[in-house]
């Protein structure tokens, strides 16, 4: 993480020599310093939309999921419309784990987008949810999940209330959806998935 020290280049060159050991795979050189005056600089003009990375910023992000990627899931109310959730909405709008515009500004500068119900024009997020958001929210879940920890993770987030009943799941869009148990593991083939729930709230 101080790769632009003088001193530093030496260092690398063995790390790098050495690997795999210690269960460590990849080593890719990185430098706070660079990182920070980045991250710095967007800050103090979340409208600046130039900008590099620091070099290994996307070499390290990449060589992390590659080792072990994580599954993306699109919760959705319709299997043939894809539209989101209605109890996402205020996930995707007032939750405080959204990124800031200085934030956003750094996303873009990467090359990334801003997410879905972010308005450039006002610099906040809007409800303009509209039957044609398809697959409009993703969750990033750990390899190994199954489905009932994705319906557990969409009522921890207030999306989903009442008990599990059912669920159905795809892989693709277009393709026909199919029932999954609530024990299966999720995967690309039902990344996709619409789950039921009988609304029966607990007593307080």
């Amino acid at each position: 993480n101080k790769s632009d020290m003088t001193s530093a280049k030496q260092c690398i060159r063995d790390v790098q020599e050495a690997l795999p050991i210690h269960g460590a795979h990849v080593g890719i050189p990185l430098s706070a310093k660079s990182e920070m005056s980045f991250v710095r600089r967007h800050l103090q003009n979340a409208n600046d939309g130039n900008g590099t990375l620091p070099d290994g910023v996307w070499q390290c992000l990449q060589a992390a999921i590659t080792l072990r990627e994580p599954v993306l899931v699109f919760p959705v109310s319709d299997m043939t419309s894809y539209s989101p959730l209605l109890g996402m909405t205020r996930m995707a709008t007032e939750d405080s784990s959204l990124p800031s515009a200085a934030m956003i500004g750094c996303i873009q500068s990467a090359g990334g987008s801003a997410p879905s119900l972010w308005d450039e024009s006002s610099g906040v997020y809007h409800d303009t949810a509209k039957s044609t958001d398809i697959l409009r929210d993703v969750l990033v879940m750990k390899p190994g999940s199954t489905v009932e920890d994705v319906f557990l993770s969409l009522k921890r987030m207030g999306a989903l209330g009442g008990e599990f009943v059912r669920a159905e799941g795809a892989g693709t869009i277009g393709e026909k959806p199919k029932l999954v148990p609530k024990q299966e593991v999720v995967h690309k083939g039902n990344r996709i998935l619409k789950i039921m729930t009988n609304k029966r709230r607990e007593w307080q």
